[in-house]
């Protein structure tokens, strides 16, 4: 597939991110390609989270906020060898509807496709996933650039309500990661108070859980310690990664 799309569609492969091909330009044979579950689209920046997680041999994998299921489809894919169980899930049932049929195009196998709302407890065991992913609703400023009509519709009072609702997520999530396990954080917010703000107030409300080093390349991590992407300067949507380890 990667010759076809440099010989054919004049897309070049990603220098951050395995797999991924960039283009400047989509023609109908590429969006027949993706009807038919051969080719999916997303954001170079979203591949990237994806492309960080790691899960361990017979490892089970949560997704949180799932839909429409890029990133379900891409960690599933690329950990394929390993996981013994994919569940994802998302709080409206027409986005469930979305993810399962994204998830069935990808080929994701052994999936199950939940609906629930991550704000209340979720509906497993405690401890029982290896790695869990909270890419969390949020204000969407990293991706202005293709959604330049976000401006007229946020309101300043917006990024604190959006801000208390990620925390108690990612709160209900890191109660299904199992001792050692991963949680990663993320959004496609350029607002502190959705990313750094929210992953602190979380560290000083839960002991159990250490700050790592996203699995992305040096000059996307930040002094901090988190992981960021910025449209000027990377050419790519603005997004954040967080990673704790489970101490538990």
């Amino acid at each position: 597939l990667g010759n076809a799309l440099e010989d054919n569609f004049n897309a070049h492969p990603s220098e951050f991110v395995d797999g991924c091909f960039l283009t400047d330009r989509i023609v109908p044979e590429m969006i027949a390609a993706a009807k038919g579950g051969t080719l999916y689209f997303q954001d170079e920046g979203s591949q990237m989270i994806a492309a960080s997680i790691t899960i361990p041999k017979g490892g089970r994998f949560l997704d949180v906020c799932a839909a429409p299921g890029g990133k379900t489809g891409l960690v599933s894919r690329r950990n394929q060898a390993n996981l013994h169980l994919t569940v994802a899930g998302d709080i409206h049932w027409q986005r469930v509807v979305t993810l399962r049929d994204n998830c069935i195009k990808q080929r994701v196998e052994n999936l199950n496709v939940t609906h629930y709302d991550a704000t209340q407890p979720l509906p497993f065991a405690a401890e029982s996933f290896d790695a869990v992913l909270v890419d969390a609703p949020c204000s969407g400023t990293g991706t202005i650039r293709h959604n330049p009509e976000l401006r007229y519709f946020l309101e300043p009072s917006d990024i604190g309500e959006l801000s208390a609702k990620q925390l108690t997520i990612l709160i209900n999530a890191s109660k299904m990661v199992k001792r050692a396990g991963r949680l990663i954080y993320s959004t496609c917010s350029l607002e502190t108070e959705e990313n750094e703000g929210v992953c602190e107030k979380f560290l000083s409300q839960n002991v159990d859980f250490q700050l790592v080093r996203p699995a992305v390349e040096d000059r996307f991590i930040t002094d901090r310690g988190f992981a960021r992407t910025f449209p000027h300067r990377d050419n790519m949507d603005g997004f954040f990664i967080a990673e704790f380890r489970s101490l538990k």
